[in-house]
């Protein structure tokens, strides 16, 4: 199911996402310098993720985020994780996916 991009949820994530995230999201970037720290493999795509997310109480600080792996040709740490998170915004997503349920492998 893919994601839906209307015009509230861009200017939400806007807020959310501001000049501080951006900040620590790259610098999250620089210290894994290209290897996911879930799987740690080198890959060429990857996506900041929080460990513990903004939905559930977590902030944009440094210690919260981390580089994981995403798409096709990796991983897909990234997506494995997602499908992990119970409630708050990704509850409907999770639920649709098909994947398995895999926890703990990232901690």
């Amino acid at each position: 199911m893919p994601w839906t991009s209307d015009p509230a949820k861009r200017r939400r994530d806007q807020a959310t996402y501001g000049p501080q995230y951006r900040r620590a999201r790259d610098q999250a970037r620089q210290r894994a310098n290209g290897t996911c720290d879930g799987c740690q493999h080198r890959h060429g795509r990857l996506e900041c993720d929080h460990i513990i997310p903004v939905t559930q109480g977590g902030t944009h600080a440094l210690t919260n985020l981390r580089m994981l792996c995403k798409g096709p040709g990796t991983c897909q740490c990234h997506e494995r994780k997602t499908a992990t998170e119970g409630g708050g915004y990704r509850q409907s997503h999770a639920a649709a996916d098909p994947a398995p349920a895999v926890r703990g492998w990232w901690t």
